[in-house]
């Protein structure tokens, strides 16, 4: 199942395009086993945050980069890619390759091309000569260029330059393919149609659940475990399964396609006898674009003609069975909708490519004779020759006849072909059997080669032919070639919309899979608003934790009947807040993605990104500490959420001291609020339980709610207040939970104390009212009793008097301060 998981998320077999130039990003990418290219509109991507960029990087995570760019921008690649700094080093003239092309210090995966008017220039000039499938033989160069302006929008210089360099690259490495071969389709993508989420908010929600070795060892070796993306794998072909990847690393914000996701599983749901007749057909489709390069590249045998048949078949048997269920009015507007009146077009391709391979090729023969065979009556010439050279099959199936006998091989497993370098031969399974007979030692049989399992011998007979009909059989070759070659001609015009039609049994796939999960789960269908910032959940529950242990359902309210769009939980003790915020993060995922929600009902705003701070693998590989890259999240966070972002912060500031840490996490809510109601939809979780004292809490849009340790074992087990956080907890009364949670708070209150004293000793000694404020906002509430009524034995005589004098002359909160360190 891991591998499995690693082949569909990875998504191996793109390469990458960039073009960045004062402040514009413009990509394009191509994908191999689709041999489609995929052009992204040009965007405004300010440095150094480069957002479109690593939001890319992380979707297709390709195989190749080609990069184009100022100095500055070949620099900060180094970082956003992931790749050595030799990328950064503009190649010298003398190095260059294609007017400042790859440097030979870089690596391998990469391209650099100079941004210049020249290479701009050769980019466009490519663009325009590029000659795309479907395209008519005898169009002119001007009807070509108006062809291809209709698809791309030439006015984007950047977006020009990227496909033009990512087209000159796929020149080179083409092989026996021709250009107009290898792209067969040109996308456009719109980024402003793309939810913006991160690669760490990836890991932290567990999506793909990626874990890599902290130091960078065994880099790109990932471990996989239970996911959001293994839940939702129900897929039957591994078509489905890229889809579903697809699906899952590219969240969008359109709310018609997203619609039009959720109304095919709404369908599903209701229609559970199509269903699983639709499954059925897909768990028989593979990569048809891989068995259409082989076509292409002349390497395809009889077996992968059978397998595109195959596909083909059970293809057409599947948009044959949504035909069915057009007469419904809810099949409007879904997948099944769009496959089942594909079968109504008399001209659609996949019916006549369909007739045509099987008017064309005798797969069963094919497989008899281990070659791609011509059927009979297509092609009289053909069929001339045909008969002579089965005729001669037979004559030295004969006359070798008594000789195999004798050797006592079994006749069943013997076959007469004719090979172009070697004529006439005959070829049989090498076993025991045939190591036992003494054939390789026979003086009637010489061995001309073996090779997988197979051994090829030829007989007098067989010279003897080869010299007075190898023209014949030659010519017969010659023939069936030709035809073969027309059939791959008119395949390769109908393929674009093959494609097209095995991209849709995909989906339907994926989708298949989103309405298995929801009816074994009892996920509910979200309600996506656009405009409103409402976000309403009741009866939340997180994807994956509720398959490890019983967990409590949340409901989660924002902007129905209030405006606290930044809404702070503070919680001194383990009370599931981490959970809570990945809940809420996963359900908005979800409804972006087109799944239905783990939730008794829910209510979503049309985001356009998700940015957290929950977790950061700490590694030596990064070359920052924990707390840096507590910052930098937290700085791209601020700088890049917009009024339509959700924003996660849990627990920042606990990498550094508890002073700088709460002020750092006091003015990151305070800048979020002074957008007012530009403000993203915000969740702050906390230790700081004293944080509402340096808040406003009269804000229109602050909400502060406060969970503290309970001071007796009777408020333990009496019921919550309003101010208690609804979300998952462990017992507070567990006495080793209790013992854990004490000690904790125990050791803030001795490092306050600490810091108090080099602040005293430095004559910087704080208020007594600013010592008082900080102590009580510090949870360490019966830090002492706790302390010693569960860890140590009551005080001696003399040392409770000791403490009874210091307690004459100091506050109480520094008594207590002290009576712990002497204690402990």
């Amino acid at each position: 199942m891991a591998s499995q998981e690693d082949s569909a998320v990875n998504q191996a077999g793109k390469i990458l395009s960039v073009c960045w130039n004062a402040g514009a990003l413009a990509a394009s990418y191509y994908d191999i086993d689709q041999l489609e290219l995929y052009a992204v509109q040009q965007a405004i991507e300010p440095r150094p945050q480069y957002v479109l960029l690593r939001d890319l990087v992380q979707r297709y995570r390709p195989l190749y980069y080609v990069i184009t760019g100022p100095a500055c921008f070949l620099e900060d690649c180094r970082e956003v890619l992931g790749v050595p700094a030799a990328v950064a080093n503009q190649p010298a003239p003398s190095d260059s390759v294609d007017q400042g092309g790859s440097n030979a210090s870089q690596p391998s995966n990469v391209k650099i091309v100079e941004y210049t008017a020249q290479s701009q220039a050769q980019a466009r000039g490519r663009l325009l000569a590029h000659k795309l499938a479907g395209m008519p033989p005898e169009s002119s160069e001007r009807e070509c260029r108006t062809f291809l302006k209709s698809i791309v929008p030439f006015e984007q210089e950047l977006l020009v330059t990227s496909v033009g360099n990512l087209l000159l690259l796929l020149d080179t490495v083409g092989d026996t393919l021709s250009p107009a071969q290898l792209v067969t389709r040109i996308n456009l993508v719109t980024p402003s149609t793309q939810l913006v989420i991160d690669g760490l908010t990836y890991e932290a929600l567990q999506i793909f659940d990626a874990s890599r070795h902290p130091s960078g060892f065994k880099c790109g070796t990932d471990t996989r475990g239970l996911s959001v993306y293994s839940l939702f794998n129900k897929c039957s072909s591994k078509n489905g399964e890229e889809w579903l990847s697809r699906l899952m690393t590219q969240p969008i914000r359109d709310r018609a396609e997203l619609q039009h996701r959720h109304d095919t599983v709404q369908w599903l749901l209701a229609n559970v006898r199509y269903a699983n007749q639709f499954d059925q057909c897909l768990k028989h489709l593979t990569n048809v674009g891989l068995l259409y390069r082989k076509l292409l590249q002349g390497t395809a045998r009889n077996v992968d003609w059978k397998m595109l048949k195959k596909n083909l078949y059970y293809l057409y048997s599947l948009c044959k069975l949504c035909a069915l269920t057009l007469g419904d009015a809810q099949v409007a507007g879904t997948v099944v909708q769009e496959l089942g009146q594909y079968t109504r077009s008399p001209t659609n391709a996949l019916k006549h490519v369909l007739y045509t391979i099987d008017k064309c090729l005798d797969l069963e023969k094919g497989d008899e004779e281990n070659k791609v065979t011509i059927r009979a009556g297509l092609d009289p010439a053909v069929d001339r020759l045909r008969e002579q050279y089965d005729g001669l099959r037979e004559v030295v199936l004969e006359s070798s006849r008594l000789g195999l006998e004798t050797l006592q091989l079994d006749m069943a497993n013997i076959c007469v072909t004719y090979l172009p370098s070697f004529g006439f031969v005959i070829s049989t399974q090498v076993d025991e059997q045939l190591q036992r007979s003494g054939i390789f030692q026979h003086e009637s049989f010489d061995l001309v080669f073996q090779a997988d399992n197979t051994a090829y011998f030829q007989i007098s007979l067989c010279k003897q032919l080869n010299d007075e009909f190898g023209q014949m059989v030659a010519s017969m070759i010659e023939h069936e070639l030709a035809v073969q070659t027309r059939l791959t001609t008119f395949v390769g015009t109908k393929f674009p919309e093959v494609m097209g039609v095995f991209k849709l049994a995909g989906k339907l796939d994926a989708l298949l899979s989103f309405a298995t999960v929801a009816k074994m789960h009892r996920y509910v269908r979200p309600i996506v608003c656009d405009g409103a910032k409402v976000l309403q959940i009741q009866g939340g529950r997180h994807v994956v934790l509720e398959h490890r242990r019983a967990y409590r359902a949340n409901d989660t309210c924002v902007g129905e009947t209030n405006h606290h769009l930044v809404n702070v939980i503070a919680a001194d003790t383990s009370v599931g807040k981490t959970t809570y915020l990945k809940e809420v993060a996963i359900i908005c995922y979800l409804a972006h993605v087109g799944s239905f929600v783990p939730a008794a009902y829910a209510k979503i705003p049309l985001l356009d990104s998700i940015y957290t701070r929950l977790d950061h693998p700490e590694s030596i590989f990064s070359g920052r500490s924990s707390f840096m890259s507590e910052l930098y999240q937290m700085a791209s966070l601020l700088q890049n959420a917009t009024a339509s972002s959700l924003v996660l912060i849990d627990e920042f500031g606990k990498g550094t001291n508890y002073l700088e840490g709460k002020s750092l996490l006091i003015a990151s809510i305070e800048h979020l609020l002074k957008r007012g109601h530009r403000a993203p939809i915000t969740f702050v979780t906390t230790k700081f339980t004293g944080i509402e004292r340096f808040l406003p809490t009269v804000h229109r849009h602050l909400l502060v709610r406060v969970h503290r340790t309970p001071t007796d074992r009777q408020s333990r087990s009496s019921t919550r207040t309003s101010d208690t956080l609804d979300v998952t907890s462990d017992d507070p009364a567990d006495p080793t939970e209790r013992l854990k949670a004490t000690y904790q708070l125990a050791f803030r209150a001795v490092a306050f104390a600490v810091m108090k004293y080099h602040q005293a000793a430095g004559g910087q000694a704080p208020a007594t009212e600013s010592v008082q404020a900080l102590m009580e906002s510090t949870p360490i509430t019966r830090v002492p009793e706790q302390c010693l009524e569960i860890s140590h034995p009551p005080p001696s005589r003399a040392v409770q008097q000791q403490h009874n004098r210091h307690a004459n002359d100091d506050v109480t909160g520094d008594v207590k301060i002290c009576w712990v360190i002497h204690f402990n």
